[in-house]
């Protein structure tokens, strides 16, 4: 694919540069353009659900080099939610800590700020249509681990092929232990919501995994 820019908000242009990836047999091209120094997880606790769309609307406004990833429910319990950011470098979290200021009327309880190093931060042209976020604390990541052979990428091995509009994969800093996994979709929403409990893990909350899910 041919090498392409993208604009920045401050009206900059930012080199891109296609990559291929593959996520439970989902596959598609994605664009990648300067490095994403850190990700940025807020996760909170709602009054009520009936002040899901007023904490929304408040997510919705920040302003970043990345575009803003709307406010994401748990499958749950609709007043679990969670907000992410992707920084760069120079990007502080000074927005962040005011639209905490912000939701703070309406939130019962926080969970510590997370932030997470960058493993993969890859999106397409094409918009994401829905989110899914799963992020634990269980595991353990190998920093030296090298990675595992595997057989060259057939499209003809994939069962079935879906759009892929954003991956974002991130390892918690000061800890081995965790992941954080954002997917955003490009297909049909509606079709992918219709059993959120399947995705990914059946047994998440048993597991020690937290799946949340939103549209743009």
């Amino acid at each position: 694919m041919p090498r392409q820019t993208v604009p920045r908000h401050d009206g900059q242009v930012m080199p891109e540069s296609a990559v291929r990836a593959t996520v439970s047999d989902v596959t598609t091209a994605v664009w990648t353009t300067s490095p994403v120094a850190s990700l940025v997880l807020e996760e909170f606790r709602l009054r009520s659900p009936e002040l899901g769309a007023a904490a929304a609307q408040i997510v919705a406004t920040f302003s970043g080099i990345e575009p803003t990833v709307p406010l994401l429910t748990s499958i749950d319990d609709p007043r679990d939610v969670a907000a992410i950011w992707a920084l760069h470098s120079g990007e502080g979290t000074a927005a962040v800590a005011a639209q905490r200021n912000k939701l703070d009327r309406l939130v019962e309880g926080w969970r510590p700020l997370k932030h997470y190093r960058p493993r993969i931060t890859e999106w397409s042209q094409r918009p994401p249509t829905y989110y899914r976020l799963a992020v634990t604390e269980s595991g353990i990541n190998h920093a030296e681990a090298h990675a595992r052979a595997t057989a060259p990428w057939n499209a003809g091995d994939a069962p079935r092929a879906s759009p892929l509009g954003l991956l974002w994969i991130g390892a918690p800093l000061g800890t081995h232990a965790g992941l954080l996994i954002l997917v955003g979709g490009a297909d049909d929403a509606n079709a992918a919501r219709r059993d959120p409990r399947g995705w990914p893990l059946p047994l998440s909350r048993y597991l020690g995994v937290r799946i949340y899910e939103g549209l743009p």
